[in-house]
């Protein structure tokens, strides 16, 4: 006779896709050591008043969105822009379920294109961004001010110049070592990439912004060798591909990070790696009276 099936065992487990894994990596071991730092200082003090319609984009895992939702009336909403589907979906799966598609909504969208909302929509607007990244963060900052309304707040939290300074004067002696000129110049593009505070200041009054103030921020991450750097996904899934380029393509990639790595071990055999992170906290307002 046939036993019965055994009702204690269970389907095996959904295996993860690689968006997913990515979400999961860069929630318990890339957004600690970076993001977390500038949404907080991003959502702190934010002026909230009722019926608001609030855009955050990059704003976090879902963190600043609860923590704002609490704040809010039930009247206001909330809409999230993330750039990747793993993150995306690591943000919504961390606001109650009952709040999404009610008073919160989560998009896919690209910075390097136009926002897709109309002018004048939202009472706050809140970026954490890597300017560095963008294209042309010059029309990003105008199109987050074309998306607020007269008398709202916009806010943005990026990287600056500074950023894995450390790492980047190893690249730079081991490009020189090498006679690598070609790289030496994309890794002097690559630097000028990160803004000083006050160009971003400049830019945001530029396009509309007034007053612009800017809250300075630094902090160092440690590693104990050259391959714990490397390794570490808030380096491997972040500037690390950047990087890659340019030290070129084929066997050029590996000689060059090896002479990297090794200049790294040599100049700090005695002490950790520390590379410093350089960001700001950028405030403006659009002129004019908001129709709340």
């Amino acid at each position: 006779m046939s036993q019965p099936p055994d009702s204690t065992q269970t389907s095996p487990a959904r295996k993860m896709t690689d968006e997913e894994k990515r979400g999961r990596l860069y929630e318990e071991q890339v957004f600690p050591l970076i993001g977390r730092r500038l949404v907080e200082r991003l959502v702190d003090g934010v002026p909230l008043k009722p019926r608001s319609q609030v855009l955050q984009i990059r704003c976090g895992l879902g963190q600043a969105t609860a923590d704002l939702l609490h704040r809010l009336d039930p009247a206001s909403r909330i809409i999230n822009l993330e750039t990747a589907q793993g993150l995306l979906d690591r943000a919504r799966a961390n606001v109650a379920a009952e709040q999404v598609g009610r008073r919160v909504f989560f998009r896919l969208q690209s910075l390097d294109t136009r926002l897709p909302f109309g002018d004048d929509t939202f009472d706050l607007v809140l970026a954490n961004v890597g300017l560095a990244d963008l294209a042309r963060p010059d029309e990003f900052l105008a199109d987050l001010v074309r998306v607020a309304r007269p008398g709202a707040e916009v806010r943005v939290a990026s990287p600056l110049h500074g950023t894995w300074v450390e790492l980047l004067d190893v690249f730079r002696d081991v490009l020189v070592r090498l006679g690598r000129d070609d790289a030496l110049a994309s890794l002097r593009g690559y630097a000028a990439s990160f803004p000083e505070a006050g160009a971003v200041v400049h830019q945001m009054e530029q396009v509309g912004l007034t007053p612009v103030t800017v809250q300075r921020d630094h902090w160092e991450l440690v590693f104990r060798s050259a391959r714990e750097f490397f390794y570490a996904p808030v380096v491997e899934f972040g500037p690390l591909a950047r990087w890659k380029k340019i030290a070129g393509s084929g066997a050029e990639v590996q000689d060059t990070f090896l002479a990297v790595k090794q200049a790294i071990d040599t100049y700090f055999s005695s002490q950790s790696f520390s590379v410093s992170i350089e960001a700001g906290l950028f405030i403006g307002q659009k002129p004019g009276e908001s129709s709340g």
